[in-house]
């Protein structure tokens, strides 16, 4: 009896495991997946200006610019605001078809189109803020940045 306790086990096991597989996949109550909760939230309500404002408030506390710098910082950050907007535009009108493999096909390369377009416009601003920045300023922003990236990827389970 005790021989075919472990056989017993690994079989409820296998049909547990079968059973699971066999069920559907959960899904947004309008039939899309996660796809389409991902686009339900990019086409949806953009996130206020406010809290782009936030972020370079305590980027300039933290490095201590000056006026000259500050305004280097305004104009990356209008420049992002700007690439936000435009690339959302772009990816979202017209809304896009996930319904087909070549809608998701051309949906995901307008992705990619905005997303290097957004690149080249935020990138001169940026380079020009951190130009602009004292050796002293760039390691605490570099060291901003690292720390920035280690929280993500502990979220993320990296």
């Amino acid at each position: 009896m005790t021989r075919f306790l472990p056989a017993a086990a690994f079989l409820s096991l296998v049909l547990i495991g079968a059973q699971a597989q066999a069920q559907p996949a959960q899904t947004t109550p309008g039939g899309g997946g996660r796809g389409a909760r991902m686009i339900e939230r990019l086409c949806g309500a953009m996130k206020p200006a406010q809290a782009w404002g936030r972020y370079a408030e305590r980027l300039s506390d933290r490095l201590a610019l000056d006026e000259k710098q500050k305004g280097l910082l305004r104009a990356w950050q209008e420049a992002r605001i700007k690439a936000r907007e435009d690339s959302r535009t772009a990816q979202c009108t017209p809304k896009p078809d996930l319904s087909s493999f070549k809608g998701r096909l051309d949906w995901r390369q307008k992705r990619l189109e905005a997303q290097l377009a957004s690149f080249k416009a935020t990138r001169a601003p940026l380079e020009a803020f951190y130009a602009g920045l004292s050796d002293q300023q760039k390691a605490n922003w570099d060291a901003y940045r690292d720390r920035r990236g280690d929280r993500r990827r502990y979220r993320r389970g990296d």
